[in-house]
């Protein structure tokens, strides 16, 4: 699935529109509580793979597709206008293939703790820039038709991808950080009704500062390619929510 770059920015411009608006009013737009929601998410995202393709194409191997399918879920307490809460999303790249035989799948994974301000809360509508920091992780796994078993212990990246075996996977893990925003409408039964059904998108970037730290079966793996599980994403949301 290809993330639109020309939707991602609109969406973000429209939210930041939207915040620094609701920011202009003073300590922030509307005088209802936020309130709180837990959700689950889905849309598009985004890694630079550029790194790891030239490292997997000389080795005779598909290259990895830089957009994907995420999902997870995300939630927040509210403390005044403060959201506190936190974010766990999983993003599917999917499977490429050679007729050599070799293939290649990636997967990564975010696990954020979250900060945000209800710069707009009008009792239905919560509206908050985020930033959220934690933990990225992905998998690289490599696979052969009849391949050989690999050798085991430390190895370099190249040389885990020149003899994967029938299956390898190659793991990265680093420091991550999120900036970005959202906006959670409340659907309730009733005027006087305060919990409901949520409604919402998030949109933003993920920045990993610090270099990825790879291993494979348990065994560390040097000199891999730099490469982090960062990039833009959208998502829509639903789930429950209430005051």
């Amino acid at each position: 699935m290809r993330l639109p770059h020309s939707d991602l920015r609109l969406t973000l411009v429209l939210l930041a529109v939207a915040s620094v608006a609701a920011g202009a009013q003073g300590a922030g737009l509307g005088d209802d509580h936020p309130f709180q929601a837990l959700v689950f998410t889905t849309g598009a995202a985004t890694m630079s793979v550029d790194a790891l393709n030239a490292v997997l194409t000389g080795e005779r191997y598909a290259g990895l597709s830089n957009d994907g399918i995420s999902y997870g879920a995300s939630g927040y307490l509210s403390f005044g206008r403060a959201l506190l809460g936190a974010d766990v999303a999983r993003t599917t790249f999917g499977e490429e293939g050679l007729n050599n035989g070799r293939t290649t799948d990636l997967n990564s994974a975010q696990y954020l703790a979250t900060a945000s301000y209800a710069v707009a809360s009008t009792g239905r509508l919560n509206v908050f820039p985020t930033l959220g920091v934690g933990m990225g992780h992905f998998d690289v796994t490599l696979r052969e038709k009849n391949g050989a078993a690999p050798a085991t212990g430390e190895q370099t990246f190249a040389a885990r991808a020149q003899n994967p075996g029938s299956e390898t996977t190659l793991s990265g893990k680093h420091l991550l950080y999120s900036l970005g925003g959202g906006a959670d409408y409340l659907v309730t039964r009733g005027a006087a009704d305060h919990r409901g059904v949520v409604f919402g998108i998030r949109a933003g970037m993920l920045f990993a500062p610090n270099r990825t730290t790879w291993s494979a079966a348990g065994s560390r793996v040097i000199a891999g390619p730099d490469a982090s599980a960062g990039g833009p994403f959208v998502r829509v949301t639903v789930g429950i929510g209430g005051r």
